[in-house]
């Protein structure tokens, strides 16, 4: 009897308080505190990553991009130069978008579209621009040179000619620094330039000429020679191969009719100089054997291996 008399009291009290916090207005303010709660949480968005569930907080406001520029990824590894490019939007050629504009954007630049006529023949030079803290080199081979109405794929060249003549060509690949030149006319072969490649102009045709400046003679190896055959020696031009049925060579001078024969070719000149730090020149020479640029105005685009705008020239 005495256990339920307590029992009542106990419910009474507890009718007592809930009937107190109801006309206080807890209940209502409890629930709205929940309410926040749960509009707070709302402004998460949840994204899954395998089994993994993972808040990446507010989703970001969509908007024109950031004027500190645009952002390119740097080529894979091993491929070209390793820094990030960074694009002002500004510098985005009109009528293109940032998706289109390739990671080598405005590190090759067209330094100059001259388009041939039926006299003379064209000429296009590539110019290298690296970024300041960029590394390595620019495989251009299989890059486009697109005109409005015509187009072509820069071919391989032979990096170091050797002088067996039958070094096979490679993929052209630019330095900081580095120009490559493409001419509309026909040659034998494509050619990095070096310090000997003008000897090669003896037994080749190139339009243009190969620039015919090798080294010079060392004095010290022709001075016990006779006269007659130090003068000889002294009118030829650089890169020039001596005439053996020359009158100007004496006939009795054996040391010098040898010295003649042998030391003015492009095989003795890479053998003594191919150690050269300087031995490799910075132009690459090309010879594409068409004229893809108008004679008068032309939007000429330079896109890479995967057809992404690299630079645009237009005259």
């Amino acid at each position: 009897m005495g256990g339920k008399i307590k029992f009542i009291i106990i419910i009474v009290i507890a009718l007592g308080i809930g009937l107190y916090l109801y006309s206080s207005g807890a209940f209502v303010n409890g629930f709205k505190g929940l309410d926040s709660l749960i509009n707070v949480s709302s402004t998460f968005s949840f994204f899954n990553i395998g089994s993994s569930t993972i808040a990446h907080g507010p989703t970001a406001p969509i908007g024109p991009p950031s004027p500190k520029g645009t952002t390119i990824a740097p080529p894979p590894s091993g491929s070209g130069p390793t820094a990030t490019t960074t694009i002002n939007p500004a510098n985005i050629p009109a009528g293109f978008t940032a998706a289109q504009l390739s990671p080598y954007f405005h590190q090759i630049l067209f330094g100059s579209v001259s388009p041939g006529t039926s006299y003379y023949y064209g000429v296009i030079t590539l110019n290298t621009y690296f970024s300041a803290n960029a590394t390595g080199t620019i495989d251009v081979t299989g890059w486009q040179i697109k005109s409005k109405h015509s187009g072509e794929y820069i071919p391989q060249a032979i990096d170091v000619y050797d002088p067996s003549g039958l070094t096979p060509p490679s993929d052209i690949r630019l330095k900081n620094g580095d120009t490559a030149y493409l001419y509309s006319t026909s040659a034998p072969f494509n050619v990095r330039l070096n310090e000997c490649i003008g000897y090669i102009a003896n037994v080749a045709d190139f339009s243009p000429a190969i620039p015919d400046t090798c080294p010079y003679i060392d004095q010290s190896a022709i001075q016990n020679f006779t006269g007659v055959c130090q003068n000889y020696i002294e009118t030829l031009g650089q890169c020039q191969a001596p005439n053996m049925s020359s009158p100007q060579i004496p006939r009795t001078d054996y040391a010098c009719q040898d010295y003649l024969e042998n030391n003015f070719n492009y095989k003795s000149c890479f053998e003594a100089h191919d150690g050269d730090a300087n031995f490799l020149s910075d132009q690459v020479w090309v010879w594409t054997g068409s004229n893809v640029v108008d004679e008068y105005h032309d939007s000429v685009e330079l896109l890479d291996q995967h057809g992404l705008l690299v630079d645009l020239y237009t005259y």
